[in-house]
């Protein structure tokens, strides 16, 4: 854990879902947050959020200690800008940049509501579209008990019900299409936000252990193509030298 006598300042995004938040937590523990639900517009809104919130708080890049972001599964180009943003920090100004994912971010807030003793799972499932959801299980102390996985909400059942998962809460935009497969008294839907927020991230970022040396940067999480076609090479028009 970090030393508590010198909490590191942490600036943190997430852009993977519906909304683009922004955040920072200061070494006297106190955490700044802009969230906007966009939908689209993340690439306009990110500069102007992180702009925003150094300016208003007095802090400078030069004063972050450390970056963190969502790697996803999210939306493909929500989950690019917050990255490209993040690592285009993490050159100029020299610093760890960690990694978290949009299903971990999501669940950071039940874990804090959460006993340690309690029995209960925490399912996080995002509508993927297509019909197939994002889903990974974690224990009552918000632990990992799968990896992230892409499956169509019937496969999931299966799966849930082999790792032994008999109570739980879900979380998440696909929580009631999962929910409506499983049986009822076995799980409950909180109500919850739909988007990772990027103010506990920035406070589970300054919990972690620091980050050895020439760790690599970040890359994105994806867990199957994109929705949209990319351009074949022979859309683009070329120029031809003179």
């Amino acid at each position: 854990m970090p030393d508590p006598q010198h909490r590191p300042t942490v600036l943190a995004c997430d852009t993977s879902q519906q909304a683009c938040s922004v955040a920072l937590a200061l070494a006297d523990g106190n955490i700044i947050e802009r969230l906007e639900e966009t939908g689209r517009g993340h690439t306009e809104k990110l500069p102007l959020m992180i702009a925003d919130i150094l300016e208003s708080s007095g802090v400078g890049l030069q004063d972050v200690d450390r970056l963190g972001v969502t790697v996803g599964p999210g939306t493909f180009a929500g989950v690019r800008v917050g990255l490209a943003a993040m690592r285009a920090i993490r050159i100029s100004h020299h610093l760890p940049l960690y990694p978290i994912t949009t299903t971990h971010a999501l669940a950071l807030p039940i874990q804090q509501m959460m006993q340690e003793d309690e029995a209960h799972h925490c399912i996080v499932a995002i509508d993927a579209r297509r019909g197939e959801l994002y889903c990974q299980i974690f224990d009552a102390q918000g632990h990992p008990v799968s990896e992230v996985m892409a499956h169509t909400p019937e496969a999931l059942v299966k799966i849930i019900a082999k790792e032994g998962v008999s109570r739980s809460n879900i979380i998440g935009s696909g929580s009631e299409i999962l929910a409506a497969l499983m049986r009822a008294d076995a799980v409950s839907c909180l109500e919850m936000p739909f988007w990772p927020q990027a103010g506990l991230i920035a406070d589970w970022v300054a919990r972690q252990e620091v980050l050895p040396e020439n760790t690599p940067p970040p890359e994105p999480l994806y867990l199957r193509p994109p929705d949209a076609a990319l351009p074949d090479a022979s859309s683009f028009l070329t120029r031809q030298e003179g």
